[in-house]
């Protein structure tokens, strides 16, 4: 890739965020000139091809003929979440995409929508160059909700982040005795619905908004949480961590209850299955009785 690096842009079932985020980087400040780096109007002046949009059926061969009129070695770069997973237009009925079901897809540049300062420092990532970055605008301003931080010491997996997930990016996966928490940035909207309810603030929205990748999943990020087995069945079934969070909150909001806490965290170690059971029922219910008890003194 001697010479002038031109890249043509292709934006397909999308908002349009992305494409004006592109157009964006034209601005001199951004310094793709300084790369070498052109954006250009047609695919035969270019040797890499940015798509945007999750790509429908109309827009599907225009994105093949597009790829197929690229000059060698014909990179194609996904920007933004919907050319990674068609993001909120995953369900629409004439999608087709995402692009890299219809073309190879070389690297992508996750956001909703990446800053422009994302593109021009992943295309840099791309051609090994050395991008000077240090004026202030390349730094994200207050309130930006970039990349999530999970704190390992704070996370109970009690799932509350995927409960109020906005945009399904949020899943929670249990294998062999853990409880895994992922966040697909394929599909994050970064609306940070999960760092605001979540009851023991274990998820931070930081200011970290580059992030290329050549697979796609590698960018994603999760947090681990371990299990408990049921006392009676020996299954999995609730986070550890919680069933102690749940303790330390009833012992300081409800004192009345302080001497319970062992027939409490008792009860929790029980899983909803065995519950049902006529004997947890009876259990149940007369535990309940006591703690009805302990508020009325």
């Amino acid at each position: 890739m001697a010479g002038k690096i031109k890249i043509y842009r292709f934006m397909s079932a999308g908002c349009n965020g992305c494409d004006v985020q592109i157009l964006e980087t034209l601005v001199p400040r951004y310094k793709l000139a300084h790369l070498n780096v052109e954006v250009v109007d047609t695919p035969e002046q270019a040797s890499v091809l940015a798509v945007t949009g999750g790509v429908n059926v109309k827009g599907k061969a225009l994105l093949e003929e597009a790829y197929n009129r690229l000059n060698a070695p014909r990179l194609v770069v996904a920007v933004g979440n919907c050319a990674a997973t068609k993001d909120i237009f995953d369900k629409g009925y004439p999608m087709a995409g995402p692009p890299d079901q219809i073309i190879p897809v070389n690297y992508y540049i996750n956001g909703c929508p990446p800053r422009p300062q994302a593109f021009v420092l992943g295309i840099s990532r791309i051609l090994g160059a050395e991008m000077d970055a240090k004026e202030t605008y390349w730094h994200s301003p207050e309130g930006f909700r970039g990349r999530h931080r999970f704190h390992d010491e704070k996370c109970i997996g009690c799932g509350a982040c995927a409960q109020v997930c906005s945009s399904e990016a949020i899943r929670i996966e249990e294998v062999k005795g853990v409880r895994v928490v992922r966040v697909d940035y394929g599909k994050c909207t970064f609306c940070a619905f999960c760092q605001d309810r979540c009851p023991t603030r274990a998820i931070e929205l930081t200011q970290d908004y580059e992030m290329i990748t050549a697979d796609r999943r590698s960018s994603n990020t999760s947090q681990e949480v371990k299990l408990l087995r049921c006392a009676t069945c020996g299954k999995y079934h609730v986070p550890e961590a919680q069933v102690k969070w749940i303790q330390r909150r009833v012992k300081e909001e409800v004192p009345e209850y302080a001497e319970y806490l062992a027939e409490l965290e008792d009860s929790m170690k029980v899983c909803d299955g065995c519950r049902r059971g006529i004997k947890h029922i009876k259990m149940a219910k007369k535990f309940l009785e006591q703690l009805s008890l302990a508020i009325r003194m």
